[in-house]
């Protein structure tokens, strides 16, 4: 009985979630010392606690105590309880900022994905245009799923791709014959999900919070064309280059005349005909994206408008393209629960001058006498390197968004060039797979973790540099200056 006794309480100790309760603590303990020290000349004692509740936020974040939404729910309450904001509604009035809501509405396009084959006839045909070469198989999984995370999440495009690559992995014997094709197809669906999720501004969840970020700072936003046009360039650039590095490393093994035909989709269920969901879909993707590219000219076309008109058109009574319970499915409660969140600390921070604190504080650091360029390349890879090891977007963004934008002010380019920039370094994951694409297609057990190193060392250099350069001078001739 005491041998059972022990085990059990070894199994409960070997179960306990350390690093969350040491995260708990260490917010906690933040949120108490800032709170009580003096204010100085510089920085007021509630930019001191605001300060408290961002790093406890952060700290929370790093160390997963709760989940992202709930902590920034949790720490958006502590904004009213320690005095920041005037009331509760005014600490929530991040969650009133349109791009919150535009981050709700635009899973929609995930909904469709899920709802319709567009993704899967997507897929085929290129797969039928590449051939019997192996490469220009993979190349074809890379590119559809790039264009596949433009328009729904990086997990879910990974997933829709990974799900259509199984079958074809599964009759080469993969994982056993041909090791290397396996390995190059995994590895550059998800890193294809991390290119093509930074090309449009709804890409991502991080791209949707480093755009409210600038929005509501500056009160303009980062239209859909600005975000789009130095996005598609890099996306062009980097994903050839990313498919050449994991060929070359990598070299996939030559495949028969049946196997090209598994890969042509002969082998996966017949999808028939265009059905009117298929038809519907894309209709609406079309005209969605449309409105969007208009709204770059046309004001009353507000992107989060239109976003919010397209998921109501989804629920038409006789149109019916998706449930509630289908959209509960794919909303990203999480995400926006963590984007008003953020928005919410931001105004906090910025409104007790803290913010602007920090602006100072890291422009007094000597990085003004650094070449503009070199010096976002330097902030740029110092940040990913962090991210690379700590994958917390949320805390990165609250975290260095501000004070770098003031820098973009301060040396003459536009602040959203660090909005855009900020958002790749933090969704651009190729060397660990503790992001969820790259988790999704490590999973499958197709590579291993030193094999990711290998393309992702190679690959993160050129992305750092392509990114940073072509956001710099491409982003830096459109994007708005304040």
């Amino acid at each position: 009985m005491s041998a059972t006794r022990s085990a059990d309480a070894q199994s409960a100790t070997a179960k306990f979630p350390l690093k969350r309760f040491i995260g708990l603590i260490a917010g906690i303990a933040a949120l108490i010392v800032f709170s009580v020290l003096p204010g100085t000349p510089e920085l007021s004692h509630m930019g001191l606690v605001s300060l408290g509740i961002l790093l406890c936020a952060i700290i929370w974040w790093c160390c997963d105590t709760f989940p992202i939404g709930i902590t920034a729910v949790i720490c958006t309450v502590f904004l009213f309880l320690f005095g920041v904001s005037a009331s509760l509604p005014a600490a929530f009035e991040g969650y009133a900022q349109a791009n919150v809501w535009f981050l709700f509405g635009i899973f929609c396009f995930t909904a469709i994905m899920f709802k319709t084959t567009i993704g899967q006839r997507l897929i085929r045909v290129l797969c039928r245009v590449a051939g019997a070469n192996p490469k220009s198989i993979i190349l074809a999984y890379m590119v559809a799923t790039a264009i596949l995370s433009m328009f729904m999440t990086n997990p879910g495009a990974v997933a829709v791709a990974i799900a259509l690559a199984l079958p074809l992995l599964k009759d080469v014997d993969a994982m056993k014959t041909k090791p290397n094709f396996g390995r190059c197809m995994c590895l550059g669906i998800a890193a294809a999900a991390c290119i093509g999720g930074n090309t449009t501004p709804f890409g991502h969840s991080m791209n949707v919070l480093c755009g409210g970020l600038f929005e509501s700072t500056y009160g303009m936003p980062i239209t859909f064309f600005q975000w789009f046009v130095p996005g598609i360039i890099c996306c062009v650039i980097l994903l050839p280059v990313a498919w050449l590095i994991f060929c070359k490393i990598f070299p996939p093994e030559p495949l028969s005349e049946e196997e090209v035909e598994a890969a042509a989709g002969s082998k996966i269920d017949n999808l028939g005909k265009w059905s009117s969901m298929d038809v519907k879909g894309l209709l609406l993707i079309v005209v969605c994206l449309a409105l969007f590219v208009l709204s770059n000219w046309f004001s009353f076309l507000n992107t989060t408008a239109v976003i919010i008109i397209v998921l109501a058109v989804m629920f038409l009574p006789g149109l019916d393209m998706i449930t509630w319970k289908d959209f509960q499915e794919v909303e990203g409660w999480n995400a926006f629960l963590m984007v008003g969140g953020i928005m919410s600390l931001s105004t906090g921070v910025s409104s007790t001058g803290a913010g602007e604190w920090l602006g100072n504080l890291f422009l007094n650091s000597g990085v003004m006498n650094i070449p503009v360029f070199l010096g976002l390349l330097a902030l740029a890879t110092l940040i990913y390197v962090l991210h690379t090891f700590c994958p917390t977007g949320p805390a990165f963004c609250a975290l260095f968004v501000p004070p770098l934008m003031t820098y973009c002010v301060a040396v003459g380019i536009s602040p959203a060039i660090f909005c855009i920039l900020m958002a790749a370094l933090v969704t651009g994951s190729f060397i660990m797979p503790f992001n969820p694409p790259n988790l999704i297609a490590y999973s499958e057990g197709y590579f291993s973790i030193g094999d990711m190193v290998k393309t992702g060392i190679p690959t993160a250099i050129v992305y750092l540099i392509v990114e940073t350069a072509v956001i710099y001078f491409v982003g830096g001739l459109m994007l708005p200056l304040v």
